[in-house]
């Protein structure tokens, strides 16, 4: 099934930025281009966010239309998926690439700084920020491995077998799903540091195939780094508040 289109802004003049995205994920990709931040501040009105980059509502309108008018039959209901099985999804394309991506992008910053550091003082700072989110990440990720997606887990088999959640010491999932949505508005900035840094990985005239390479790098783990909190943020973490609401409720 297709995203609906919208005929007028006025369509849109309540929707909020995760919406567009979590109807339809391409709508992303547009998201990246304009520079709007649909993970970590996805729940702010379109307006806003629009007005913001002093982007007229009727050409987000015309851009929009065409996202959602050329998407083919791969596209991904994220939020009809089973928890489970979006909470494995989750591990096994974003947790993966993460995983793999962080030591190939640190060896080649550190070849770059090697070569150019000297005269482009900016790679230090890069390497930086990029240190900060690495160690965020892996930290992160096992903390989702091994605490909160077993607890998504567990609710689900809760429902399942028609019993009541027991809280197990962590009082609400909202606990730990707090702590992690912090650390996800952490490392975004970090990543928005190291665009600003890098000019929107602008590179320099003298740049090596390394120098180029590491840029497309960093700018393709940003981009998974969105998609990787949206899919968190607003889908699978306010499914399973939900979830846990409706058992707690339901089993009083």
């Amino acid at each position: 099934m297709k995203p609906k289109s919208f005929n007028s802004v006025d369509d849109f003049s309540k929707v909020k930025v995760k919406d567009l995205v979590t109807q339809n994920f391409h709508a992303s990709e547009l998201f990246e281009k304009l520079g709007i931040d649909f993970c970590c501040n996805g729940n702010r009105p379109l307006r806003e966010a629009l007005e913001e980059k002093q982007i007229s509502n009727e050409k987000f309108l015309e851009e929009l239309n065409k996202v959602n008018q050329s998407i083919s039959s791969d596209n991904q209901r994220y939020s009809e998926w089973d928890l489970n099985f979006l909470a494995q999804y989750i591990v096994n394309n974003h947790h993966t690439y993460v995983k793999n991506a962080i030591p190939n992008i640190a060896t080649h910053l550190e070849k770059v700084f090697n070569a150019h550091g000297e005269k482009y003082s900016y790679i230090s700072e890069v390497q930086k920020e990029f240190r900060l989110v690495a160690n965020e990440m892996i930290s992160h990720m096992a903390k989702e491995e091994k605490i909160l997606f077993p607890l998504i887990r567990y609710l689900v088999d809760t429902k399942n077998f028609s019993e009541k959640p027991k809280s197990g010491g962590y009082g609400t999932i909202k606990n730990p799903i707090r702590q992690m949505e912090a650390e996800h508005v952490s490392a975004g900035s970090a990543m928005e540091k190291i665009r600003a840094l890098t000019d929107n990985y602008s590179l320099p005239q003298d740049a090596c195939t390394t120098f180029q390479t590491t840029y497309k790098e960093l700018d393709e783990f940003e981009k998974d780094l969105h998609k990787h909190i949206h899919l968190e943020n607003n889908i699978l973490f306010p499914r399973a508040i939900e979830l846990e609401n409706i058992l707690v409720n339901e089993t009083r």
